[in-house]
């Protein structure tokens, strides 16, 4: 420690700070002074290398959940593959696709913009220097502006241009694990990547380059080989967050790749738009004890443990082993059990689990009956009726279509099966807007099917997410619609003259208060997104409504008739 001085004193000082060690203390006393200046900056970890995970976070005091863990801005980033033949090209500048009739183009490339006045164009950080290469190309040659946008091309060149722009970043990013020992010249992935990405480059854009050096006797890249190439695309596959805002990029940061993956992470992140420079902030999302790993996801949270973990052997080249992964059950959500047919084509009424999830060959157990199926047969029969479920939901589905395809499913799956969750939250969105569903139309009986599915997607979402860090969405749109749905019955009630006398019209009351203020609080962070933000106004349009019409009659939703469930008398009272 030789050479440290005192944060606050600025004398010499022998004692670190045991969480971050970024700083010193001559002595207790000026380290607890300190900490109301050195707390926002202070990060609550250490990076350590452990055999089976690599370099990872692990933290070193307690957190809890909103803690902040960490803020930083990316070390590069760019517009996500684009992978359609025609339409809209994302901007170099801003990297937001270029909506409408803008015929404008880069002065310096040609490469089309979205305005001449796009503030990333001019700013050299993000356009400026790759600005030059891209003019380079010979457009007789390239089968059209598509075709450099389907792969990371411009993701793969300012990584490369990194290397004389900022050689510590460039140095920071070439230490992100690439996992080249699996993408070998022999392998499948390399040769795709090599004709899509590292070959495309290489012909279009570092050839000619290479010519125009010649020519100039000055060198604009040092480094620009094959295996630098697929390198750079390695740690892209492996690395990259995906931010969907108001641009759809991809961005690589100095430490949060170091989070390791956990079916349920115990952190959530945000960022800034593009103004903000896509900045990240990590934040605890459950508690976080002192040694314990920081952890994220890398993978849906609504896919089943099969699902998972193929999707992460595929992207991310590891073997997930998380309690998650572990449990048959999914922590208690069954969100890839079946249902067993039995024998004889007597269902037994048993639930078939894997035996033991995190062997790709296990067997499936009916609890109740010796029925058993092999791994080969549960992934075919989920696989097809995936396949029927994404079939359907891309034809704009009725309510009925989405109904008769539920019944269907639920003779084979479990209710809580990931592929059911998906077609009930297509449901409950459809319950009260489709014609023959409108509010003035639909039945109190649907609503309270409405209502039901809407607790049972609740309870499924908070099993798998509990510290809310991977499906605020989701769960705003289950909770606000299990709000309206009440407010439709509670409504009709009320015109009836059934009021807060009846129990169940108190309770709802008391679920849709609860709804209103759960909804604002899991969409917290979600301001940055188009489908936060709506769905943001749409609680904030419910909540004056709901307090308008609670002041109004002088309701007091103190009252002690709280009903956890009131879906048996809500069913009473309809009959009344």
């Amino acid at each position: 420690m030789c050479g440290s001085v005192c944060a606050e004193c600025g004398e010499k000082a022998e004692l670190k700070c045991s969480a971050c060690k970024l700083v010193a203390y001559c002595g207790k006393e000026h380290q607890k002074k300190h900490w109301k200046v050195h707390k926002s900056l202070c990060r609550p970890f250490e990076v350590t290398q452990e055999p089976e995970v690599g370099k990872c976070l692990v933290a070193t005091r307690d957190l809890k959940p909103g803690d902040l863990i960490l803020t930083e801005s990316p070390i590069v980033f760019g517009p996500r593959p684009h992978m359609v033949e025609e339409g809209p090209v994302p901007c170099p500048g801003c990297c937001r696709l270029i909506i409408g009739e803008s015929s404008a183009r880069c002065e310096g490339c040609d490469f089309p913009i979205c305005h001449p006045d796009c503030a990333g164009l001019k700013d050299m950080e993000k356009h400026g220097h790759e600005c030059m290469i891209l003019g380079l190309r010979d457009v007789r040659a390239i089968n059209g502006l598509h075709e450099f946008y389907r792969q990371d091309t411009l993701l793969a060149l300012r990584c490369l241009l990194l290397q004389n722009r900022h050689p510590k970043k460039f140095a920071q990013l070439m230490e992100m694990e690439s996992h080249m020992e699996l993408r070998e010249e022999r392998t499948e992935l390399y040769k795709d990547v090599d004709e899509r990405v590292v070959g495309y480059l290489l012909d279009n854009f570092i050839a000619p380059l290479k010519i125009l050096e010649g020519k100039s006797g000055k060198q604009v890249l040092e480094d620009t080989s094959r295996e630098t190439l697929h390198k750079i695309c390695g740690i892209i596959d492996v690395n990259a967050l995906e931010i969907n805002q108001d641009a759809e990029v991809s961005a690589l940061y100095p430490t949060t790749y170091l989070l390791e993956h956990s079916c349920v992470p115990n952190t959530t992140h945000i960022f800034e738009n593009a103004p903000g420079g896509y900045k990240i902030t990590v934040k605890a999302a459950l508690p976080i004890h002192s040694g314990e790993h920081i952890t994220t996801m890398y993978t849906h949270c609504l896919w089943g443990t099969q699902a998972r973990r193929e999707h992460l052997r595929e992207t991310k080249y590891f073997s997930c082993k998380c309690q998650r992964c572990r449990d048959p059950t999914e922590l208690g959500s069954y969100l890839s059990a079946l249902k067993c047919l039995g024998t004889d084509g007597e269902p037994c009424g048993g639930v078939q689990l894997p035996v033991d999830p995190i062997d790709d060959n296990t067997e499936w157990a009916c609890d109740k009956c010796p029925i058993k199926l092999t791994s080969p047969e549960v992934c075919f029969l989920v696989n097809g009726i995936g396949e029927e479920v994404d079939n359907v939901q891309l034809a704009n589905p009725t309510v009925r279509e989405l109904e008769s395809l539920l019944n269907k499913m639920l003779t084979f799956l479990h209710p809580n099966h990931y592929h059911v969750y998906a077609v009930k939250h297509s449901l409950i969105q459809l319950y009260g807007y489709q014609q023959g569903y409108l509010p003035s139309q639909i039945t109190d009986d649907c609503l309270v099917r409405k209502t039901t599915m809407c607790r049972e997607l609740l309870e499924i979402t908070r099993k798998v997410d509990p510290g809310n860090a991977r499906l605020p969405l989701y769960l705003g749109v289950i909770l606000h619609e299990l709000y309206l749905a009440n407010w439709v019955l509670i409504k009709r009630k009320w015109d009836l003259g059934i009021k807060t006398k009846v129990k169940s019209v108190l309770a709802m009351l008391q679920e849709s208060q609860r709804c209103l203020e759960q909804a604002k609080e899991a969409l917290k962070n979600e301001t940055n997104t188009p489908a936060g933000e709506k769905l943001i106004n749409l609680v904030d349009t419910s909540t004056k409504e709901f307090n308008k019409f609670v002041e109004r009659n002088k309701i007091d939703l103190s009252a002690k008739e709280k009903v956890k469930n009131g879906d048996e008398e809500v069913r009473h009272q309809n009959g009344d």
